[in-house]
């Protein structure tokens, strides 16, 4: 059940990213004053890394392997954050509060991978 969790949780946050969110994903990195083209690029290369942990974790050949690099994009998505855009520490919905969580939860799900059927 964690393992299908963290899976939902890395497509869907990609995929919306990349789609119906696509601009204001964006528009984070242009209030940072980064050149349209490379936020454009950003965005659309941190939603498809996002769907690509999603993909590893979600196959068992993979699965250690998307765990640890959704752990790696997780905190290098906090330390960016914290430089660029320190504001969005305190947005309402707590976008950035809740990678913590994740992290969390991604390290019980690489402790108990063994136990995988």
């Amino acid at each position: 059940m964690i393992i299908a969790s963290l899976v939902a949780f890395w497509l869907i946050s990609g995929l919306i990213a990349l789609t119906v969110a696509f601009d204001p994903a964006r528009d984070i990195l242009l209030l940072a004053d980064f050149p349209y083209p490379l936020a454009t690029g950003v965005t659309i290369v941190s939603s498809l890394a996002d769907i690509g942990v999603g993909l590893l974790i979600a196959l068992r050949r993979t699965c250690k392997v998307g765990l640890i690099a959704g752990i790696g994009v997780s905190l290098f998505y906090m330390a960016g954050a914290a430089i660029l855009t320190p504001q969005l520490w305190i947005e309402p919905l707590g976008a950035l509060v809740k990678t913590g969580p994740a992290i969390v939860l991604m390290l019980v799900a690489w402790a108990i991978l063994s136990d995988r059927p």
